[in-house]
């Protein structure tokens, strides 16, 4: 590996082209990564309390959840420049994925009484949307975009370092959180 050959040599350092090279080979930098879960709540159709008593209630909790990871795309690092023993360098903004979306079927808890009808797929699947929204709000109120960046300046530091440079990273002004959420899934 390339690295490898690199470290601790201060006389041989990377060329900008083995720099880009090498970092062209993770073109993905995860950081942070968060699990995160809702509880969406649904109800049958409000009556009065006679109404309720004499045919029943409906209700239902699900449970959604969403496995989180936040990095920098490095494969959409531009600027990069070589100067004596430094490199200078602008990382992409943070990106946040949605990795995957689960509903543990098995930790649904619902109570249908009296001669109510159990909840059909069509209204599971309203609250399933439902709660999906709800954890982009979660994810939005996350702090994982600014500790994304620091992690990954970090993490270039060494890599970086080893390369036999002294890295500067020049940062660019972040969005809001929303800005960086894209669904994988």
């Amino acid at each position: 590996m390339m690295v490898l050959a690199f470290c601790g040599c201060n006389s041989n350092r990377a060329s900008e082209e083995q720099l880009r090279s090498e970092i062209s080979r993770i073109p993905m930098l995860y950081t942070v990564e968060a699990e995160v879960e809702v509880l969406v709540e649904g109800h049958g159709e409000n009556g009065t309390a006679e109404w309720k008593a004499m045919f029943g209630t409906r209700d239902i909790i699900l449970p959604v959840r969403a496995n989180v990871k936040a990095g920098i795309d490095l494969s959409k690092i531009t600027q990069l420049e070589i100067d004596g023993d430094r490199v200078y360098v602008t990382l992409p903004d943070p990106v946040i994925e949605v990795e995957s979306t689960e509903i543990p079927w098995g930790e649904v808890v619902s109570s249908v009484t009296g001669l109510r009808d159990q909840f059909s797929n069509r209204e599971k699947e309203f609250l399933t949307n439902k709660g999906k929204k709800d954890l982009v709000r979660q994810i939005e109120k996350l702090d994982i975009v600014v500790p994304a960046q620091e992690h990954a300046e970090q993490i270039m530091t060494t890599f970086f370092n080893r390369m036999g440079y002294k890295p500067v990273f020049r940062s660019r002004p972040l969005y809001s959180e929303n800005d960086f959420i894209r669904f994988i899934n």
